[in-house]
């Protein structure tokens, strides 16, 4: 009876998770199997799964048209230009944290902590207004008026607006704490500097940390259209995550209705953090492990 018990038990774990895979994974499906429609077709299905009568390929070809190329260029360099600046930040920041000790150091501790709980949502706002008003900017007089400042200045997509960033430099901070000091006073007796025990000690030991802050910096960054969408408005410009929602509106607003099209985008916006998270996911475990951090 026991026994019978734990496979009952066994079955329905299996069934269950199953079928949450299967929750997580059809919006994938879907999505790729929309981009072959035509839209005249796709309009009149009202299937759970949008299979084709034929392979319209006119979708993905616009996917990689000059039209939407820019954005997702625009979204690689930005993810490369975030991951690095803030794995440099982290290394950085998170080092002089956990060995130093200086005035301001706890001050700066609960500031990490604050910026954490504060919802992003309540700076979008007052940011813009920020940074639209910019003096001498994008038309603007001495007093930041008359122009549109930095909106639509594509050097928006490379200005770090988030204090989340922030977490990453703290979490660093607690896996430098288990690193005995006695590998640094080995450097420093080698003749080794700052930038030399950095690169040729600490960055070595604590590779599982820093790749688990490259790859969700890297994800996090990729997947925001939020700021691009609020801060950019030209398509050449903006990300590709931005132009998916921009053009989603812009279908509903019109009744266009061309969702294979969107569906299309959506499937090649998926992709490179499909392929990072399939094939790093060991390095997450890893690095969670070093930092100490307990789910």
């Amino acid at each position: 009876m026991h026994n019978f018990s734990k496979k009952a038990l066994r079955f329905v774990w299996f069934i269950l998770m199953a079928v949450i895979c299967m929750l997580m994974i059809y919006p994938l499906i879907y999505s790729v199997l929309g981009g072959f429609n035509s839209q005249s077709e796709f309009n009149s299905m009202g299937n759970l799964f949008p299979v084709p009568k034929k392979l319209i390929w006119n979708n993905y070809i616009f996917a990689f048209s000059s039209t939407a190329l820019s954005p997702l260029l625009n979204t690689f360099l930005r993810t490369a230009w975030y991951t690095a600046v803030v794995l440099i930040m982290t290394i950085l920041i998170g080092y002089v944290m956990a060995r130093y000790e200086f005035k301001g150091k706890q001050f700066f501790m609960v500031f990490i902590i604050v910026a954490q709980v504060i919802p992003s949502v309540l700076t979008l706002i007052p940011t813009f207004v920020m940074v639209s008003h910019i003096p001498l900017v994008g038309g603007n007089d001495l007093f930041g008026n008359g122009g549109r400042g930095l909106y639509d200045s594509q050097l928006m997509l490379f200005l770090p607006l988030s204090w989340g960033y922030l977490l990453w430099p703290f979490l660093f901070m607690q896996s430098m704490k288990s690193l005995p000091l006695s590998f640094e006073e080995a450097a420093e007796l080698d003749g080794a500097g700052f930038l030399q025990t950095i690169l040729r000690v600490i960055v070595p030991m604590q590779k599982p940390i820093l790749t688990v802050v490259a790859i969700n910096v890297a994800l996090n960054t990729w997947n925001d259209w939020m700021t691009p969408f609020l801060y950019i408005n030209s398509t050449k410009k903006t990300t590709l995550p931005a132009y998916l929602a921009t053009l989603t509106a812009s279908l509903q607003n019109y009744g266009q209705k061309d969702y294979p099209k969107v569906f299309a985008l959506a499937t090649l916006a998926i992709i490179p953090p499909l392929f990072i998270f399939l094939f790093l996911q060991k390095y997450i475990v890893q690095g969670i492990a070093s930092a100490g951090i307990k789910e």
